[in-house]
């Protein structure tokens, strides 16, 4: 790249406070085109072509998307009028300053030209019409920034109908519409990017390392409540078939509801005591399940062997209703991975009955929750 200056641009201060400043720059820049182009007049104007390519020689920093959308700027604030001919190939620009022949004045110099801003004078600014429709020429150039003429003309009807109630003249309704359409479809295509990215979760999805940070470090989360919220959200968001790009934001709510209820029902009494017959869950325990989208009657078809269980081993808790909400995460978890997702959980409790209590690995497996006990 040559380290010699290229030919400055020279742009009125108060111009672009008026019009903006990528808009003073465009417009300076079609001036430089006009003066070394040979405009043709018709109706009163002078008409230039210029191929896209040039633009793009002289403002190497913009796209030719970002020309169009300067040049459509322009026209709307009625600096220029904008016509598209037919025979033109597509990637050229014709266009007019929005001023008669006769007061075009121009400060040329050996180095740079200026546009004076007092030349630009005003069209005259009409109201919509009921049956307006969009030219050829104003569809082709929907069509070079990529929306589609379906798209374009089922705007139509809305544009109309809303200006038309509006009651404000414009001096080109082809320039506003054009920058309209052109909004709605980058919006439009936006969108469809966004749910692009969407996914639907998998049996082995599993939070980010940011997640669990999150939970556990800046949370106080402990890692084995995390964990063990894990199958139950994945089987949640399966069975509801939703999709999404923000597993990891949705999973942390998720953590933190259940994790508040927890500590709320949370007993710590002074002394542990065993479990009796007539023990039953405090009536958070299943606040927190329905939470985790598991079923009541799930939980209360495993009471009785839990309580026949640590009745015979006999040991202490300070809190029978966590370990009992631990045991029912836990098989639902061990049970949901096993079964496939659309048997109801009535038929994995009559017909599989592994991996209850008195299963050795579970027992393992509910030792070493430290949060529970």
């Amino acid at each position: 790249m040559s380290l010699i200056p290229e030919k400055q641009i020279v742009i009125s201060p108060t111009l672009a406070a008026t019009i903006g400043l990528h808009e003073t720059i465009m417009l300076q820049l079609l001036q430089e085109c006009k003066m070394h182009s040979s405009p043709q007049v018709h109706g009163g104007l002078q008409w230039t072509d210029v191929h896209l390519k040039q633009l793009s020689k002289l403002a190497p920093f913009w796209s030719k998307a970002e020309i169009h959308r300067l040049s459509f700027n322009l026209a709307e604030k009625g600096v220029i009028i904008l016509k598209n001919d037919p025979n033109n190939d597509e990637q050229a620009l014709c266009f007019a300053f929005n001023e008669p022949v006769t007061e075009i004045r121009s400060n040329v110099s050996k180095n740079n030209y200026r546009v004076k801003e007092n030349t630009i004078t005003s069209a005259r600014a009409d109201l919509i019409k009921n049956d307006w429709y969009p030219s050829e020429d104003a569809l082709r150039q929907l069509s070079q920034l990529g929306a589609t003429r379906e798209f374009a003309l089922q705007q139509v009807p809305q544009f109309v109908a809303y200006w038309r109630d509006k009651k404000v003249p414009r001096y080109s309704w082809e320039s506003k519409y054009l920058k309209e359409v052109w909004r709605q479809w980058q919006k439009l295509e936006a969108n469809n990017q966004l749910r692009s990215q969407q996914i639907a979760i998998d049996r082995e999805w599993r939070p980010s390392e940011d997640a669990m940070q999150i939970l556990t470090d800046k949370g106080g989360i402990s890692a084995n409540f995390v964990e063990d919220a894990v199958p139950e959200f994945i089987l949640y968001w399966r069975e509801r078939g939703g999709v999404s790009n923000t597993w990891d934001t949705k999973f942390i709510h998720h953590v933190r509801r259940q994790w508040q209820f927890f500590v709320g029902m949370t007993e710590r009494e002074l002394q542990p005591k065993p479990i009796t017959s007539a023990w039953r869950p405090k009536e958070s325990v299943y606040d927190v399940l329905n939470m985790a989208n598991i079923d009541r009657q799930f939980a209360e078809a495993l009471l009785p062997e839990f309580i026949l269980y640590w009745q015979e081993n006999g040991a202490l808790q300070s809190s029978w209703s966590t370990k009992f909400l631990q045991y029912i995460k836990g098989q639902w978890a061990r049970e949901s991975q096993t079964k496939s997702l659309e048997n109801g959980y009535e038929r994995q409790i009559k017909n599989d009955r592994k991996g209850r209590l008195r299963d050795r690995s579970i027992i393992d497996a509910l030792s070493d929750r430290s949060w529970a006990t």
